[in-house]
């Protein structure tokens, strides 16, 4: 055990040639921890990489969020009014949606690199962290440049639409609430659908149209899971604002912890949740479909044809797992 733990250390366990199947995991979780455990020092090396792509999406929500607390001290301090500060924190957010369209848009390619990297990771599979981040951002940067860009326009569509038809159900009736809560439920489905799009991007050939399309299916088919998984990937944003409500004046401390998470691990950490996630889901719905196609890639295995590591070595027996 401690031979198999040192080796892991210094080599990884993807492509090592005395790594025994009795040593492979039997399930999902017990994959996602081990490589996990295995490649956390890479993730952070692979964020930093990322985070060049979110800097100016970064700055810019700094900006507009010094510029809110600025005005929100100006209503305290009594030189703005409350209704004053609400017409302009509407610009405010309206400009801040707009101008964050193509700081999202030019994120595309670097996510479609980053989860190429990350779903061989969380595969037990070798990557060239650097080469194969750039082979999929060249490989997919028109696709992944389609998704990016309906990610930066949903937020100012759907934030327009909320207030639109927020102000007509106050004032035309309680019907308009129904294409507002549709504006949500899009936003929604839409978020969810971005932890399968990238994986299936630069693992697939799919047309555009179709690409989507099966995300969304995805998404539907299993949206209890997908629900689940993204409420994992935002586990300390969630505990900062509990944080935050319970002790007020520990907010500076909760909003640094959480900037330093996502500058050294968080957005690497999510897209390998999401890769865990998406390889799951593809090789139980999608794989079987296709011939030649692996399924279960990094879990023990009972079959010789389904073996990725050296046929040579022992395999473990259908009959040997029942007993």
């Amino acid at each position: 055990m401690l031979g198999n733990f040192f080796n892991n250390l210094y080599y990884g366990k993807a492509g090592k040639a005395d790594f025994n199947p009795e040593n492979l995991p039997t399930s999902r979780v017990s994959l996602f921890f081990q490589m996990l455990r295995v490649y956390w020092g890479s993730l952070m090396k692979l964020n930093l990489l990322y985070l060049l792509f979110y800097l100016p999406a970064i700055l810019w929500t700094v900006m507009n969020y010094l510029v809110l607390q600025n005005t929100a001290a100006a209503v305290q301090a009594g030189e703005m009014t409350a209704d004053a500060m609400r017409s302009q924190a509407f610009s405010l957010i309206t400009t801040y949606l707009l101008i964050l369209f193509p700081c999202l848009a030019i994120t595309g390619p670097a996510t479609a690199g980053v989860s190429f990297v990350t779903r061989n990771w969380t595969r037990d599979q070798h990557s060239f962290m650097f080469s194969d981040f750039k082979d999929a951002f060249k490989a997919n940067w028109k696709q992944a440049l389609g998704v990016s860009a309906i990610t930066g326009a949903l937020p100012v569509i759907l934030y327009v639409g909320y207030r639109f038809y927020g102000q007509m159900a106050a004032s035309k009736g309680f019907l308009f609430a129904v294409p507002q809560t549709l504006c949500v439920i899009l936003g929604v489905i839409w978020l969810l659908s971005l932890q399968v799009v990238y994986m299936m991007m630069v693992t697939y050939e799919l047309s555009f149209k179709n690409l989507l399309r099966n995300a969304l299916i995805m998404t539907f088919g299993k949206l209890p899971l997908a629900l689940g998984i993204r409420l994992c990937s935002l586990w300390l944003v969630i505990l900062a604002f509990a944080v935050v409500l319970l002790i007020p004046a520990a907010t500076a401390y909760v909003m640094l912890a959480l900037m330093l998470y996502y500058l050294l691990f968080g957005f690497a950490f999510d897209r390998f949740l999401f890769s865990a996630y998406a390889n799951a889901v593809c090789e139980r719905y999608i794989n079987p479909n296709i011939e030649g196609a692996k399924t279960g890639m990094g879990l023990r295995q009972t079959t010789e044809d389904d073996y990725e590591i050296d046929p040579t070595l022992p395999q473990p027996k259908q009959d040997d797992e029942q007993k």
